[in-house]
């Protein structure tokens, strides 16, 4: 079976009129030890940074460029569209997109919000089957940093109804209804299609999401942006109210599900029909093994570093490796102040074991 070479991707970074100051660190240091790593700069308010991402030709530098190009390639679209190497990269995980045009079937962010973002709404399963270019959007947010008393707002107080939750958008008093949650880092926020929710100001949070960058905003704060439309029509197709949100099931319990050994603390966040999420927090000079599990993984550095390969190539903060499902095997180890590593695996139509994203302890 072809087999890939576990590669990294290039990081895209774009102005938000809501971007902060905490993606500094992250942006302003290159995250691989690389001489053919190029940081994208970007002037002004950086609100994002798109760490791996393979969206339609519409969107704007919405495709990963790949860093080790040992299969000859440019970006991580370029995979997709090539049969034998797309087999190789997916495995059983099924793409996004069209069947002449297939695409990865996630999308990695940090968001940065120096102020509060628009109160939103992302498409679901009933709007996308009937507007094909609306793709549904699933998301979670890991807090990475957080201001005292930052907070998200997530859901509409379940006892408003439909027409009275049209009249709050109408009077611009949506936000006396929205359910407030505190955030800290650590915090995890499952957010699935049809949520009204915004990220509050003074947040640093990693965003793994389905791969769409279709959002209907409801109120935007009162700022007027001609590029920062409302689409309250759309919105309301979409959005959930009452019951239906299921607030109360959106959180993972209180104490998270650990796994610890000598050398490895593994937390569960999310797991999900699109993807698994979990944390990995490992001890200075812990050596790793991983092989293909027959659907792609994903590491992202969050703090700390890790040499892999014969060469010891160092990835730090923010830098994105992807683990293809029939990969020709990792082999590295922590550095010094050891690693914490955000790991998200691909649903596994044949639902097999993912447990720990194929990790080993060599």
């Amino acid at each position: 079976m072809f087999q890939l070479h576990p590669f990294l991707v290039q990081p895209t970074f774009r102005n938000r009129v809501w971007g902060g100051k905490k993606l500094g660190p992250w942006v302003s240091r290159v995250t691989i030890t690389s001489d053919h790593f190029a940081m994208k700069r970007t002037a002004g308010r950086v609100g994002e940074a798109w760490l791996l991402s393979d969206l339609p030709a519409t969107v704007l530098d919405g495709r990963s460029p790949v860093i080790t190009r040992e299969v000859g390639v440019d970006s991580l679209h370029d995979l997709m569209a090539n049969p034998p190497t797309r087999r190789a990269l997916m495995g059983r995980a099924t793409p996004a997109g069209t069947e002449g045009s297939p695409l990865f079937p996630l999308l990695l962010k940090l968001l940065d919000a120096g102020q509060n973002l628009s109160l939103q709404v992302h498409p679901d399963p009933t709007f996308a089957m009937r507007n094909p270019s609306a793709l549904v959007k699933n998301e979670m947010w890991l807090v990475l940093e957080a201001d005292p008393g930052a907070v998200i707002y997530r859901g509409i107080h379940p006892t408003v109804t439909r027409e009275e939750c049209k009249r709050h958008i109408e009077q611009n008093t949506l936000l006396s209804v929205m359910v407030t949650e505190p955030a800290h880092a650590g915090d995890c926020f499952w957010l699935p299609a049809g949520i009204c929710h915004a990220l509050g100001e003074g947040l640093l949070v990693a965003e793994v999401q389905t791969p769409s960058d279709t959002t209907f905003r409801v109120w935007d704060w009162g700022r007027s942006d001609p590029a920062r439309s409302l689409d309250i029509e759309s919105a309301m197709e979409c959005m959930l109210l009452g019951d239906e949100q299921n607030l109360a099931t959106l959180d993972r319990p209180h104490t998270p599900n650990v796994v610890r050994t000598d050398a490895i603390a593994i937390e569960g966040l999310v797991r999900s029909e699109w993807f698994d999420v979990e944390r990995w927090i490992i001890h200075p000079g812990t050596s790793l093994q991983h092989s293909g599990i027959g659907v792609p993984v994903i590491w992202t550095i969050l703090e700390g570093e890790f040499e892999m390969g014969p060469s010891a190539t160092r990835l730090l903060r923010g830098a994105t490796l992807v683990l293809p499902a029939h990969h020709s095997g990792l082999e590295g180890r922590t550095g010094p102040s050891g690693a914490e590593i955000l790991v998200t695996t691909l649903e596994d139509p044949a639902k097999s074991n993912r447990q720990f994203g194929g990790l080993r302890l060599a």
